[in-house]
């Protein structure tokens, strides 16, 4: 067993802390946003919930994945920004999907979050490993330029 789990761990290290960074970070959201509509569903649209929510939870997801699943050195701004940029589509999906669920479904709120938070683990993943927190190989030194040959 500690064979395979150190196997796992040194063939698997981001994955695993991904999903366990990654399912925080899905709770964190999902109570976030429970709290959050509990207090001001009768105040706000699910949309702005939702906005706020993001604002609070992506900070808290950037931290993890930044410092903990993929150990990264590049500029904390500029990765924060690749971080949103993953972060956008599901983001824009789920400010459709929730009120549409909400309408056309009898799931409540916070069942269509939590949904919608696996999915968005999954999802995430894939982005961050390879956009927002993609390590940059290191450059070869470049060769020097050929000498003009005399032929000719």
């Amino acid at each position: 067993m500690r064979r395979f789990a150190a196997f796992a761990w040194t063939n698997h290290r981001d994955k695993i802390l991904y999903l366990v960074v990654g399912g925080w970070n899905t709770v964190f959201q999902w109570v976030c946003f429970s709290v959050l509509y509990y207090l001001l569903q009768d105040y706000l649209f699910s949309s702005w919930i939702l906005v706020i929510t993001h604002v609070i939870t992506s900070i808290n997801g950037f931290l993890g994945y930044r410092y903990i699943v993929f150990a990264s050195r590049g500029h904390p701004f500029a990765e924060y920004l690749k971080y949103q940029l993953v972060w956008l589509p599901l983001f824009l999906t789920n400010l459709v999907v929730l009120p549409l669920a909400l309408e056309y479904t009898p799931l409540n709120a916070y069942v269509v979050q939590a949904l919608f938070g696996a999915f968005g683990v999954v999802a995430g993943f894939i982005g961050n490993k390879y956009f927002a927190f993609r390590k940059v190989k290191s450059a070869t030194p470049a060769s020097p330029p050929e000498e003009p040959s005399d032929s000719g």
